[in-house]
């Protein structure tokens, strides 16, 4: 027969029980704040690789033909200012890029963008709601400059981009950063 005096747990029990539930409770928030850092990061990057694909989509809907049927010459579009939204006229189109604009915000080929990915600026100065920097390059290929060119876009982080090491032209990448490439060669009209 038991009596009240046997109900329940000592608190020695308690303690012990207490000593091998806190580290693991412990350890289980360290892994919830690891895996949340991880998801944001990976929203970001994400993010990023969407805002990357846009611009270079708008990069390759503009003009760079071959006029054939007109007698040769070509077609291309070196007016369009990709730098505001909607785009305009009066901007750089496919004409050439110059070198480091990947690496700095250089007016014409550098877009800001808030945390959904809405334009909010554009310059050498970084608006205050900006969250991505979107820049981009338009570089003739050496072995065919009149007719093939490398367009390029990075997308990184504000603040990632605030402290990425920087040299001449030249800037270190980061994870979370999205950079997209590909060639674009005239074709016939």
């Amino acid at each position: 027969m038991r009596t009240a005096r046997d109900a329940g747990f000592s608190l020695i029990e308690v303690l012990v029980a207490m000593l091998i539930v806190t580290p693991a409770a412990i350890g289980a928030a360290g892994l919830v704040a690891i895996a949340a850092r991880a998801v944001r990061d990976a929203r970001m990057e994400s993010t990023a690789v969407v805002l990357a694909s846009q611009k270079l989509e708008q990069l390759r809907t503009l003009d760079w033909n071959a006029d054939d049927a007109g007698g040769g010459g070509s077609t291309s579009d070196m007016t369009t200012d990709l730098t505001r939204d909607p785009n305009a006229s009066g901007g750089a189109g496919l004409s050439a890029s110059p070198a480091g604009v990947l690496a700095a915000n250089v007016p014409g080929f550098v877009d800001y963008l808030d945390a959904a990915g809405a334009w909010v600026g554009t310059g050498p100065s970084l608006p205050s709601r900006a969250v991505f920097i979107r820049r981009w390059a338009v570089t003739p290929l050496p072995d065919d400059p009149a007719d093939t060119l490398l367009l390029q876009v990075l997308v990184t982080n504000v603040t990632r981009d605030a402290g990425v090491p920087r040299g001449p032209g030249r800037r270190t990448r980061l994870g979370g950063e999205a950079l997209l490439m590909t060639l674009r060669t005239r074709t016939s009209r």
